[in-house]
């Protein structure tokens, strides 16, 4: 024990003055962070954020529902407009942190507007039961590919599985279809490409296919 000194629970060693003559006591506390927690050591803390304002995707599906052209397609809004339009939310950061706001783009699938190795056509069977007209069915067939493609289904940077839209527009459709195949249009392409196609970190998948690939 050292009777110049005492500690209490929680604190550390104090100068006891209760005695004569104390002598002074220098003390270095080394604090380090436990191993599960890190301490940042940057003042600034940036969050990216990657959005998809309303009036961009109305601007995408109305250039997609007009046959737009790759000339005419809409652009997203800059990375200032998103600032501007969304600096409200400013109030609900830390102190340290900055928001850097990022517009999301399309994945253009099927049409004539797609990438080249993207486009296709959609082959189908209609069932022996159905009178339903080659026209409708074709008109049924792109609803349901637009369905499936509802923005509100996806997520950034997903995967497309065609097996799931086949099963998609086939619960759609039962009573109508027998069988349903997408076949590449691009000459370099073969059957099965278009089987899995992979949406980049900041990409959403949207169709531009229309009756005229049925």
């Amino acid at each position: 024990s050292d009777p110049n000194h005492y500690d209490k629970n929680g604190k550390s060693f104090t100068l006891n003055e209760m005695i004569s003559n104390p002598q002074q006591l220098y003390f270095k506390w080394n604090h380090y962070s436990p191993v599960d927690q890190r301490i940042d050591p940057t003042p600034t803390n940036i969050v990216d954020m990657v959005v998809i304002t309303t009036g961009y995707y109305t601007d995408i599906t109305n250039w997609i529902n007009s046959s737009g052209t790759l000339a005419s397609m809409p652009q997203p809004p800059t990375t200032e407009d998103l600032r501007l339009q969304f600096q409200n939310l400013d109030q609900y950061k830390m102190v340290s942190d900055t928001m850097i706001w990022n517009s999301g783009q399309f994945k253009i699938l099927f049409g004539s507007t797609a990438a080249p190795e993207l486009q296709a056509n959609f082959m189908v069977v209609k069932s022996p039961s159905t009178s339903t007209t080659d026209n409708e069915v074709s008109t049924m067939v792109i609803q349901a590919v637009n369905s499936y493609f509802d923005i509100r289904n996806w997520d950034f940077g997903e995967s497309f599985y065609y097996t799931e839209l086949a099963a998609f527009i086939h619960q759609q459709l039962s009573q109508i279809i027998s069988s349903i195949i997408i076949v590449p249009t691009n000459a370099g392409s073969q059957f099965g490409n278009l089987f899995e196609i992979v949406a980049g970190p900041t990409e959403l998948f949207v169709s531009s296919a229309t009756v005229a690939n049925v």
